[in-house]
């Protein structure tokens, strides 16, 4: 599935997307999430070898620096998300994508079956 990148974080178009169609939502939604989780990644990687640089190096990146490689990191992330490679994306879309299949002839359970497994006797289990 290609996304555009112009929606990424753009919580109104995935918004229209979903009315159109649940199952594309869900995708493009699985997408965005793996794009925002290897962004967090990059960011950690970029914090840890951070915090191991020394600070009177010359080459320690300044403000700007530290702006548009955290900018990079974001288009990095976005790129890996859409190519698909992690895996992440179709494993959301397998696992949450289940309600959406047997949504149509579900049944709402009432109370008392919805609560039946925790009226169940609880067993201790001895020790020694």
């Amino acid at each position: 599935m290609k996304t555009e990148q112009s929606q990424y974080l753009n919580w109104q178009g995935l918004e229209h997307i979903k009315r159109q169609s649940p199952q594309q939502g869900l995708e493009q939604a699985a997408e965005q999430f793996e794009a925002m989780f290897l962004q967090m990644v990059l960011k950690n990687m970029r914090s840890a070898t951070d915090a191991l640089r020394d600070p009177d190096s010359p080459f320690a990146p300044g403000p700007q620096q530290a702006m548009m490689r955290d900018w990079y990191d974001g288009q990095i992330a976005m790129n890996m998300a859409s190519q698909g490679q992690t895996g992440l994306r179709e494993l959301m879309v397998s696992q949450l994508g289940q309600p959406l299949k047997s949504a149509a002839g579900a049944v709402v359970s009432n109370n008392e079956t919805s609560l039946a497994a925790f009226s169940q006797p609880l067993r201790v289990a001895k020790h020694g």
